[in-house]
């Protein structure tokens, strides 16, 4: 099974740790980061990449929840969505070294990851 994760792309602590989750758990072949820009961008060659994945983890920063809208806006409905200042009750902000929590967002999305690997 291939799995996609887009990370929020926000300029802000969440956004890094949602970008940095990514990467970390990225293997680039069960488990994929996904461009959530060039999705709404409508570029062909990185939807139909993404779509090469069976299953999707949006990896929100905020409530605006860009990486889900994004999902959505190629068609991409069922997809599992975590939103890091709701589901962990972490404070957007300015500070790119605030990684507070991250250890427990790695922890849900690997928890999500290993779940449906085992399905």
């Amino acid at each position: 099974m291939r799995i996609g994760i887009l990370p929020y792309q926000g300029t802000c602590n969440v956004g890094n740790m949602t970008h940095k989750i990514a990467l970390k758990l990225a293997d680039n072949n069960k488990i994929n980061t996904v461009c959530s820009l060039g999705l709404p961008l409508g570029i062909q060659s990185i939807i139909n990449t993404a779509k090469m994945n069976e299953r999707f983890i949006a990896l929100n920063g905020c409530p605006i929840k860009c990486s889900s809208l994004a999902l959505k806006k190629v068609g991409v409905v069922e997809f599992r969505e975590l939103t890091l200042t709701d589901d962990f009750c972490i404070q957007k902000n300015k500070n790119f070294n605030d990684e507070t929590k991250m250890n427990q967002v790695e922890i849900a999305v690997s928890n999500v990851i290993k779940k449906w690997q085992y399905e």
